[in-house]
């Protein structure tokens, strides 16, 4: 009898107390805020919203072409997609109505997209604010480019391999050598991979040529120093003070954390040297 009572007494205690969630579930929320804020992260870096606006709304026009409404919008937008097909249009460049994903938009590189980030883009775009468009896009024609074999699975780059982590930064993610590599047939030349030569406006209307950025050029940053190349990169300001055209979007690139920055100056000092031309 006595058991019994105490029984109920400490049943009705518990019964009483708020429920805390559990280990697991707490462990996993935590590891989807972590998916998030790395989306943001390589968002921020990988400048989408250089094109597709900082709201990643869309519509400034970029080449031929009217950048994608990006946001959470069902009607206008990505809301409607599912976390795989944004990850299918970035590294294989389809949507999901079977309709291709042109330049500039930057698939020939997204391709190298490893599964744990491709990801983490498509969690983080999935929850951006929805906003409404109505712009036209612009009509496209002409065959599709060609992208390669369809993209499946593509591990993850470890860190501790600084120049393989570099480059994943360099050429996967930031842009680096879409801007920095000259084309053939429409698609980056990668036997001259950061070789520059390719023409662009910037946001103050300043026209600029992609710097040959390779240990082949004299006169480029293979004569500055480490921090010299990254106060261009980040703050757009050469050695002798000069001003970069807003092409780079410093903006963005200053928000690159320090080992990643450290990474991405380490691999452009490993580029095949291409003289100047």
């Amino acid at each position: 009898m006595l058991r019994d009572s105490i029984h109920r007494i400490v049943l009705g205690i518990l019964a009483a107390l708020p429920l805390a969630a559990s280990p697991l579930s707490a462990t996993g929320a935590r590891a989807a805020d972590d998916q998030i804020a790395r989306g943001k992260y390589l968002v921020t870096i990988g400048i989408c919203g250089s094109c597709h606006t900082p709201n990643l709304a869309g519509g400034r026009k970029v080449g031929n072409l009217v950048s994608a409404n990006i946001t959470s919008d069902s009607a206008s937008g990505l809301g409607g997609w599912s976390e795989q097909q944004i990850v299918e249009a970035l590294r294989n460049g389809k949507r999901p109505n079977g309709s291709d994903v042109r330049p500039p938009m930057g698939v020939f590189f997204y391709r190298g997209l490893s599964d744990t980030d491709a990801h983490a883009i498509a969690a983080y775009l999935c929850q951006v604010p929805a906003v409404a468009t109505s712009f036209q896009r612009a009509p496209v024609s002409g065959p599709p480019p060609k992208f390669g074999a369809t993209v499946t699975s593509v591990p993850d780059t470890p860190r501790s391999d600084k120049l393989a982590y570099g480059r994943y930064i360099a050429v996967t993610v930031s842009h680096c050598m879409q801007c920095h590599t000259p084309r053939v047939g429409g698609l980056p030349d990668l036997e001259h991979m950061g070789a520059g030569g390719n023409g662009y406006t910037g946001a103050d209307g300043r026209t600029a040529v992609s710097a040959n950025i390779t240990p082949g050029n004299p006169s480029g940053i293979a004569g500055w120093t480490d921090a010299q190349v990254k106060q261009a990169i980040t703050k757009g300001v050469r050695p002798d003070g000069s001003k970069l055209v807003p092409v780079m979007d410093f903006d963005f690139y200053e928000q690159m954390t320090p080992e990643d920055l450290d990474a991405l100056v380490g691999f452009l000092r490993t580029l095949k040297p291409v003289p100047p031309t």
